[in-house]
C-alpha cells in the first residue's frame, strides 16, 4: 500500500507535465518508427502541424487549463468537501469515474454548442488518425472540465489522486490516437480502443457526435451515443481542412463558425449559431459544413 501511495504522490505530482509529455512524444516518435514499414502513407506535415498545435495550446493551458481549475478544485477541497478522509483503494477508482463523467461530459458539450465545437473542431480538423492528432488542440477547448471535475473536490477526492487519475487517464488518451493497432473484439465493446475512437474522429453521419468517452464506454452506454465499427471510418472534418500551418490551421472551428453566422442578417440569429448545435442553420439549409445531413450540402 505504501508503493501505491509513493506512486500516486509521484503521478499526480510535479512530475505530472513530464510524464504526458513523455507519453505523447515517445508515442509519436515510436509510431513514426513503425510506419517506416508499416504505414509509409504517413503524413509528415500533418503531423509536425499537430504537434505545432498541441505545443502551442500546451503554453497557453499552463494557466487556464492547469492552474486556475488546480485552484478551484482545492479551494472546494480545503473549504466545502464532506468527507475528510476517503480510503485510497476507494479514492482512485470514484477518482476514476466522476474523471470519465467530467471528461464525457465536456466532450459532448464541446460537439453539441457551437462556439464550443469552434474551439473543439480544430482537435478533428487533422485527415490522419494517429498519435500526432491526440493533443492537437485550440487553447480554450475543453475548459468545462474544471467545473465538472467540481464534485470530486466537493465529495473529498485529494486533488493528488484525482490528478494522478487524470495523468493515467490522458495517457490511454493518447495512445487510442493509434493508427496501428487493430481491431481488438471483446475489448472494443468495453473500453475506448483506438478503433472505436477513430469512429468519433470520423465525419461519416453515422459515426459522428458518437464515443466521447476517453477510457470507457460506460457513459457513452448509459447516455445513447455509442457507435461500433461498420464503414471504414474517415477522420476529418465533414468540411475538410488541409491547413498545415498550425499558427493559421487552430482557428479552422472560428472561421467556420464565422461562415455559418455570416449567412444570417438578423444578429439574433447570428448569435444563435454560437449556442446552437454546429448542423443548425437559421433558413433550415443544410450546407457544407452541416455534419448529419452532409449528403443533402447545398454548398
Amino acid at each position: 500500500m505504501e508503493s501505491l501511495h509513493e506512486a500516486i504522490d509521484f503521478i499526480g505530482g510535479p512530475a505530472a507535465l513530464w510524464i504526458l509529455a513523455s507519453v505523447y512524444f515517445g508515442s509519436v516518435i515510436l509510431e513514426r518508427l513503425w510506419a517506416i514499414r508499416g504505414n509509409p502513407d504517413y503524413n509528415n506535415k500533418d503531423a509536425l502541424c499537430s504537434i505545432g498545435l498541441n505545443l502551442m495550446s500546451s503554453v497557453i493551458n499552463l494557466i487556464i487549463g492547469l492552474l486556475i481549475p488546480l485552484a478551484l478544485y482545492i479551494l472546494v477541497f480545503d473549504n466545502l468537501r464532506l468527507f475528510d478522509s476517503i480510503p485510497l483503494m476507494l479514492a482512485i477508482p470514484l477518482a476514476f469515474v466522476l474523471h470519465e463523467f467530467a471528461y464525457y461530459w465536456d466532450h459532448r458539450l464541446a460537439h453539441r454548442i457551437g462556439l464550443l465545437w469552434a474551439f473543439h473542431a480544430i482537435h478533428h480538423s487533422s485527415n490522419e488518425f494517429n498519435h500526432s492528432t491526440a493533443a492537437r488542440g485550440f487553447f480554450l477547448d475543453g475548459q468545462l472540465k474544471a467545473f465538472f471535475a467540481i464534485p470530486a473536490a466537493f465529495i473529498g477526492i485529494d486533488p493528488v489522486i484525482y490528478i494522478a487519475v487524470s495523468v493515467c487517464t490522458n495517457a490511454f488518451g493518447i495512445w487510442n490516437h493509434a493508427s496501428w493497432v487493430p481491431r481488438l473484439g471483446w475489448i472494443d465493446r468495453v473500453l475506448m480502443t483506438p478503433k472505436m475512437h477513430k469512429i468519433h474522429h470520423a465525419n461519416q453521419p453515422q459515426y459522428i457526435d458518437k464515443n466521447y468517452s476517453q477510457v470507457t464506454l460506460l457513459f457513452d452506454r448509459l447516455f445513447g451515443s455509442t457507435a461500433y465499427l461498420g464503414e471504414e471510418p474517415n477522420p476529418g472534418l465533414v468540411k475538410p481542412t488541409y491547413d498545415y500551418n498550425p499558427l493559421t490551421a487552430q482557428f479552422v472551428g472560428l472561421m467556420q463558425l464565422k461562415d455559418r453566422m455570416d449567412t444570417a442578417d438578423r444578429w439574433q440569429d447570428k448569435l444563435a449559431y454560437l449556442w446552437r448545435p454546429p448542423e443548425w442553420s437559421h433558413d433550415g439549409v443544410c450546407r457544407s459544413d452541416c455534419p448529419k445531413y452532409s449528403a443533402a450540402a447545398t454548398t
